[in-house]
């Protein structure tokens, strides 16, 4: 209960910041894109052109902070072992990363440009080298942003590959041989004593190797990423790349971790709208059960929605810059506003075809007693309520005829209460009852035409 009393307390000056912010409308802000500073096609210059050309307002540079794999022996992968670095921020500098992100913001002061990363938090090695060598879990990634300085990435456990396991089994037969090989030596030479303290020692060793306790790589990297004052996003927790070939041989074998996503400790957010599709935003999907458990204290905070396109080069898979866009209601145009304004949720997620520029033009709940909330925003409101909510396109297609309503979802705890046909440039509204308690209220276009959108929710609770 004290959480709802500081919040209607609050309340007041919530509402006039999500006011003002609403009274510009929200930013087109576009993050998960690389450069050649990473593995990316395009330069800076390039991609603000781009940018601007499909009405982007905000962009997040969101290079690789160190891409590469580590194949090792445990304890001491670092040491016995083998490690392969792709271009990232690693190879190609901090430094000039951040050079030259200060000179393209200074060439174009009319963008709200800033910095992340894309991070592997750890994996796991299994098989035999040339046979059937198997990477797990290489391409969970996260995305953070925030970044302003070099330290912040360097914190990073990914920066260093501390998660980057090796085979225990391997490791146990290397040790096993090697410790064998040495104590037929010392034998030979009548070294008993020391042959007999190495095995017992090996013993303890191998009895610490074997009983470690498990490391969440996962968990480890939030920490850092959140003692760094970075936004943490699991990028793809739906992905569909199974088990693929990978480079020099290796398999790379990363399942779909939505389940991960939804345990604590978690994330800010998951990306909930990207090149693939999964079943976290659905009606009654994990991300409403996690809701529903905030919403009665089990959670101490909600976990957003975000579009990650991991954009890399124009047309490449059929993607193009822009396809992936946020409309973010953040109180002013400055890096620290856009993340201020996505920690509280206060945005709307898109997926879009290349030929489609849609945005939302308004999208609050306001109750009887005058209330005006913004996506992500938590509070007491009146037991009826009505969802404004309109879109437009950014530039007009040129057969505006051909445009169809787009059929949206308004969910309210984890189930479909009402169905709305939105049609650009046609606000609508919907006057929604409630009953005493919690619920969580959200919009969702599902996927048609090629297009796809995710609100975050309204937080309510109505007095019994």
């Amino acid at each position: 209960m004290h959480r709802w009393l500081v919040i209607g307390l609050l309340f007041a000056c919530v509402s006039v910041s999500a006011q003002a912010a609403e009274a510009d409308g929200p930013i087109r802000t576009l993050i998960d894109v690389r450069t050649t500073h990473s593995d990316g096609a395009h330069d800076m210059d390039a991609l603000v052109g781009m940018a601007k050309a499909r009405g982007i307002q905000a962009m997040a540079f969101t290079d690789h902070g160190r891409k590469g794999i580590r194949f090792g022996i445990e304890p001491v992968p670092n040491i016995l072992g083998y490690t392969k670095d792709y271009r990232s921020l690693y190879t190609t500098g901090l430094t000039s990363f951040f050079a030259d992100l200060e000179r393209i913001r200074q060439a174009h002061p009319e963008m709200v440009l800033f910095a992340g990363t894309e991070s592997i938090a750890g994996y796991e090695w299994t098989g035999i080298p040339f046979r059937n060598l198997t990477l797990h879990h290489a391409e969970r990634m996260f995305i953070t942003l925030g970044e302003e300085r070099p330290d912040q990435i360097e914190s990073l456990p990914s920066y260093t590959l501390k998660h980057a396991r090796g085979d225990l089994s391997l490791s146990v037969v290397f040790w096993t041989l090697l410790v064998f090989a040495v104590t037929v030596f010392l034998f030979r030479r009548r070294k008993r004593g020391v042959a007999l303290l190495l095995i017992v020692s090996f013993i303890a060793f191998l009895a610490t190797l074997l009983l470690r306790p498990a490391v969440d790589a996962n968990a480890d990297f939030i920490k850092a990423a959140h003692q760094q004052g970075l936004f943490a996003i699991w990028a793809y927790p739906g992905t569909r790349s199974g088990v693929r070939s990978g480079p020099m041989g290796v398999q790379l074998d990363t399942p779909p971790y939505s389940r991960r996503v939804f345990t604590d400790p978690t994330a800010d957010a998951f990306a909930a709208v990207y090149g693939d599709t999964d079943s976290n935003t659905v009606p009654g999907g994990l991300w409403d059960g996690y809701l529903a458990d905030y919403m009665i204290g089990i959670h101490a905070r909600p976990i957003w929605a975000v579009s990650a396109g991991d954009f890399h080069k124009q047309g490449q898979a059929k993607e193009y810059l822009g396809n992936f866009p946020m409309d973010v209601w953040a109180a002013k145009r400055s890096p620290a506003a856009i993340l201020a304004a996505m920690r509280a949720g206060h945005t709307v997620n898109w997926g879009l075809p290349k030929d489609r520029n849609l945005h939302v033009t308004e999208l609050y709940l306001g109750d009887m007693q005058g209330k005006h909330l913004l996506p992500g925003d938590e509070a007491r409101v009146t037991s009826q309520v009505t969802l404004h909510v309109g879109i437009d396109e950014m530039r007009k297609p040129e057969t505006p005829s051909r445009v169809r309503p787009l059929m949206t979802e308004i969910i309210m705890d984890g189930k479909v209460a009402a169905r709305l046909q939105l049609r650009p440039g046609m606000p609508r509204q919907e006057v929604l009852q409630l009953a005493p308690g919690p619920h969580v209220i959200r919009l969702r276009i599902p996927a048609q035409g090629g297009v796809r959108m995710v609100a975050n929710p309204f937080l309510v609770q109505v007095a019994g």
